[in-house]
């Protein structure tokens, strides 16, 4: 992975996020979460979009088009999402993972889910797992992820706590990000454009 400092990456706000992925609506099919396994505002430019612990949202790119080393055999007319965060997280089984020092935090998670509403109406994209997956989520499907045996497993948002929810409880990464982005797109009442 390739480390950049984050000063070399340009905030953005929402609106900021959607324009810039607008100009590449028909030319992107898949938008990958990840983490990147770092610390907190520590940036890498194999995304296209961080998020910062405190949920502020960066790009490393100003066309979405741009091909980034994000998702193994899956980076072509696809736009990578990342948290800033993960830097010693243990997959042990998914759900008792350890998330490390540097867990995603709430602001990350809601930010993460925002982003994606965005993405979801600037690339015409509906929210669903044909066209937003998380790394792990590919990994299981393409033979390298979870499961695998592999010691250098991607499990990436394998399990996120849900820290909305009295407990904390763990649940399936993709399914808490795909929903929260969902949400988000019913409370502001935009579907598409």
């Amino acid at each position: 992975m390739a480390y950049i400092p984050l000063r070399y990456c340009r905030r953005v706000d929402l609106s900021e996020l959607r324009d810039i992925a607008q100009s590449a609506r028909g030319e992107i099919s898949h938008v990958y979460s990840h983490w990147t396994a770092g610390l907190y505002s520590q940036a890498f430019d194999d995304y296209h979009i961080l998020v910062d612990h405190d949920g502020k949202i960066y790009v490393t790119t100003d066309d979405m088009e741009e091909y980034k080393a994000h998702t193994y055999k899956r980076n072509w007319k696809a736009v990578g999402i990342a948290m800033m965060c993960g830097y010693g997280a243990i997959a042990n089984e998914g759900r008792d993972a350890d998330l490390g020092e540097y867990p995603p935090t709430l602001l990350q998670i809601e930010a993460l889910a925002q982003a994606t509403a965005v993405l979801s109406n600037a690339l015409n994209l509906e929210i669903n797992r044909a066209n937003f997956m998380t790394h792990c989520e590919a990994a299981i499907e393409d033979n390298y992820g979870p499961y695998s045996g592999d010691p250098e497993t991607r499990w990436d948002l394998w399990y996120l706590p849900d820290l909305c929810a009295a407990g904390r409880p763990m649940r399936q990464g993709g399914d808490l990000w795909r929903g929260k982005a969902a949400f988000y797109q019913r409370e502001w009442g935009v579907k598409g454009d």
